[in-house]
């Protein structure tokens, strides 16, 4: 029988062993990899829970009614002449934008005008923005005495309107000389003069 030489003995065993090797690790369709479903389930858990928090947070907005309001014009106005002082203030919205309530605050200077909004409920400043102006100034400017004026006077455009419609918005700013409250009720808009707090228009 003819002897196998040595030297060429050990790369066939090792071509042999790597075959088999690479035969076993090559996934046949038959045996699929397991996947690993906990991981998939763990990541749609958190995608759900995002959503809830996102819809309970824009439910919380859409709820928010009048009555939600905790800050009142007067601190509203103080915030205002924290962050400018020595500024007259010439208008002051309790807005309703969109679904969210805010005050909308504006005054000037001699060089600027600006205008600050405020979240009724926790007083956080939402917004601060100015500009350079030149203006004469001919209009009344709002104290705090006109807002301490404001909830008689939503009282009375209440009675005077005697529906059950809720009570939107409201804006207090200077026209003519003036300080003018209007009261936006349902359809229906109420101006008074803040100084005697008669009703001047419907």
């Amino acid at each position: 029988m003819k002897k196998i030489k040595r030297r060429w003995l050990l790369p066939s065993m090792l071509l042999l062993v790597m075959s088999l090797v690479l035969t076993g690790c090559t996934p046949g369709t038959d045996n699929p990899p397991a996947e690993n479903p906990s991981m998939e389930e763990n990541a749609e858990d958190v995608k759900d829970e995002a959503d809830d928090a996102a819809k309970d947070a824009e439910d919380a907005v859409r709820e928010m009614t009048y009555e939600d309001i905790v800050v009142t014009a007067e601190e509203a106005f103080d915030k205002f002449m924290e962050l400018h002082p020595d500024t007259m203030i010439k208008k002051l919205d309790l807005d309703k934008e969109l679904v969210e309530y805010q005050y909308v605050v504006e005054g000037y200077d001699n060089e600027n005008s600006y205008e600050v909004k405020i979240n009724p409920v926790d007083g956080e400043v939402i917004s601060d923005d100015s500009e350079v102006i030149d203006m004469e100034n001919d209009n009344a400017v709002i104290t705090k005495d006109h807002l301490s004026k404001a909830d008689s006077i939503i009282d009375k455009a209440k009675t005077e309107d005697g529906s059950d419609s809720e009570l939107d918005e409201w804006t207090i700013y200077s026209e003519n000389g003036k300080v003018v409250m209007d009261v936006e009720i349902g359809a229906t808009v109420y101006s008074y003069d803040m100084d005697s707090e008669e009703l001047i228009d419907k």
